[in-house]
């Protein structure tokens, strides 16, 4: 070790002395650089040796780099370069190249290393590096980009771009990344090649490209000799090489739509690409014939770029793209292109201001709506969304909305949504009474006995009526017992099927009740309702916890001198419920408790006694 260490510093003298010959450095400035650099250097072979040593050294002569260039420029030094001048890049490198190999799986020290050599405009060492990388990481994308970046951008190599990324396609074909960068390659050469033309004033059908070579690997069929003929270079600029990317693109990952979109967001970025984006368009029309979110993507492609819907051209596209929604819901009928249909003509009323492109959409959207359900391809989402259109609707009213709903609910009746949107109405129309809506919610119910919404809705409407004189306290704790009873008497078929939402449903009516009581008769009633309970059901931890809530709210109350008492017995119980861990959970709790408790009782020497041989117990 120690022999190493010392060649290394060895080789630094000469860079050292011309530090002090120039004065660059002080003595005792380079003789802190040599204690530096060989504590560096004994911490890289130290064992195991981390990362982190060789990024502070690289680090620490980075920052001695910066310091050498200011002095340098401070003190005017001229003449010609000098082993200070390029010591530290040297050795940074180095340095990089002992951690890569010793952390040869480390691909963010790759890329750092690459960043630096991109940094110091280290061109020939920087294609050793992206050689050294592919050949450790060849199913690694981000090098092969990386790399095909640095040929085109760096060294304009479109070539040698080009054959980076068919060598990375052929060990990755399916690599969406790869492709697309590949794509988009091809789509900033075109543009780079356009704008050279427009600049020298040269039409690109009377003039024809530089020739370049292809390479030597050629992967995709179709990109051979390119640059051969006139005939060639004309197909270049309108996109056949682009072309042909994309349809080996799609021939090697033939499923994913998301994949094929991506394409058109890059089209986008570009300008005169629209027989490219068609090119696109045409084979998800044809390879997704029956899937409802390509036929739906494709049907509002007249829009894509139709920013301003102001402008005529807009009512053209828009009738466009519904003409073809009606085309695919007639050949895909299925509810999902129904509801993408209705999903699109709602998005775009909302955006239209002209009044006839306006009642063009709402006569669309209402037939929709009406069709889809008619043949009993009305989705759970398109109702909800039809009965929210047709409350916002000025020229509408709540029994039309109603018909609605009440069909929903006939036909998704375990929907909690549809009935809680069914009863809002029915509660909205003048003229009912409560016995209709409480006929509603045992219908509900009885349809959805675990639905937290509908509970929740349910115990609320009560509570509303009750704060308002409309129930009497007897009345509405009648109500919440049967409704407990009602969650707690649940058949076996739904408890194996729905245990948790049960659990939910179930914690939640008794909170409320609980709750309830502590508002109408303060802890006593609280007290006599959670013991009556406890006979009754079968308690969660969720159920002693908001005892335990209810009982702390009072601990500071004259009249709960007993809290200590109720409050152990309740945690004590909540240990064992569902074998739950008191230690680990409520013991927080029971010392915030424990500490109010001490302030307010007369003999605090005895519950501190007590407390401390509960903890034992734990």
């Amino acid at each position: 070790m120690a022999e190493t260490v010392q060649y290394y510093l060895e080789k630094m003298v000469p860079e050292l002395e011309d530090y002090e010959r120039k004065e660059l450095f002080s003595k005792q400035e380079i003789k802190s650089i040599i204690r530096k650099r060989t504590n560096f250097e004994y911490s890289l072979k130290k064992r195991p040796c981390q990362k982190d040593d060789f990024l502070k050294y690289i680090e620490y002569e980075m920052n001695l780099e910066k310091l050498r260039k200011k002095r340098k420029e401070r003190l005017a030094i001229k003449g010609k370069t000098s082993i200070s001048d390029y010591a530290i890049i040297r050795r940074i490198y180095h340095i990089f190249d002992r951690a890569v190999i010793k952390f040869k799986g480390d691909i963010p020290l790759w890329l750092q290393y690459i960043e630096f050599a991109k940094s110091t405009g280290a061109g020939k060492l920087l294609g050793k590096i992206f050689g050294s990388a592919l050949q450790l990481h060849p199913t690694k994308p981000l090098f092969w980009i990386h790399a095909a970046k640095w040929e085109f951008e760096a060294n304009a190599n479109i070539t040698a771009s080009r054959a980076l990324l068919q060598r990375s396609l052929r060990l990755n074909p399916s690599s969406i990344q790869l492709w697309h960068e590949y794509f988009k390659l091809e789509l900033v050469y075109i543009e780079k090649i356009k704008s050279r033309r427009k600049i020298l004033g040269i039409s690109s059908k009377s003039s024809t490209l530089e020739k370049s070579n292809t390479g030597d690997v050629i992967l995709i069929s179709g990109l051979e000799d390119e640059n051969k003929s006139e005939e060639d270079n004309n197909k270049v600029l309108c996109g056949e090489i682009v072309k042909t990317v994309y349809l080996n693109a799609i021939n090697s990952i033939p499923d994913d739509l998301a994949f094929r979109q991506q394409f058109v967001n890059i089209c986008f970025e570009f300008s005169e690409t629209q027989i490219i984006q068609d090119t696109v368009y045409e084979s998800i029309r044809k390879d997704f014939v029956k899937n409802a979110e390509a036929r739906a993507y494709v049907a509002e492609r007249h829009l894509f770029s139709m920013l301003d819907v102001e402008k005529p051209e807009f009512e053209v596209a828009i009738k466009n793209s519904v003409n073809e929604f009606q085309q695919s819901v007639e050949e895909v009928a299925d509810k999902e292109i129904w509801y993408l249909f209705t999903k699109f003509l709602n998005k775009y009323l909302h955006k239209v201001t002209e009044k006839n492109l306006n009642y063009y959409l709402v006569k669309s959207l209402s037939q929709s709506y009406e069709t889809a359900a008619s043949l009993n391809l009305a989705s759970e989402k398109m109702y909800i969304e039809w009965i929210d259109w047709i409350l916002g609707n000025h020229d509408s009213n709540c029994k039309n909305a109603l018909e609605v709903a009440k069909q929903a609910t006939e036909i998704y009746s375990q929907n909690s949504e549809l009935w809680i949107k069914r009863i809002g109405i029915v509660t909205s129309l003048e003229g009912l009474q409560d016995k209709s809506i409480n006929k509603l919610y045992d219908l509900a119910l009885n349809k959805n006995p675990v639905s937290l919404v509908l509970w929740d809705s349910y115990l609320s409407w009560n509570l509303s009526k009750w704060k308002g004189g409309g129930l009497e306290d007897h009345e509405l704790e009648k109500i919440f017992t049967a409704s407990v009873s009602k969650v707690a008497s649940l058949s076996l078929s739904w408890i194996i099927t729905n245990e948790q939402h049960i659990k939910e449903t179930k914690n939640r009516v008794v909170a409320r009740y609980l709750i309830w009581a502590d508002e109408v008769g303060g802890l006593k009633k609280t007290r006599q309702v959670y013991k009556s309970l406890l006979s009754k059901i079968l308690p969660t931890l969720k159920f002693y916890q908001t005892c335990i809530q209810i009982e702390e709210k009072h601990i500071t109350s004259p009249m709960a001198l007993d809290s200590k008492t109720h409050l152990e017995w309740l945690y004590d119980r909540a240990c064992q419920c569902d074998n739950t861990p008191c230690g680990n959970n409520e013991r927080p709790r029971a010392t915030s408790v424990y500490e109010q408790a001490m302030n307010v009782v007369k003999d605090p020497k005895s519950l501190e006694s007590q407390y401390h041989q509960m903890n034992a117990k734990i």
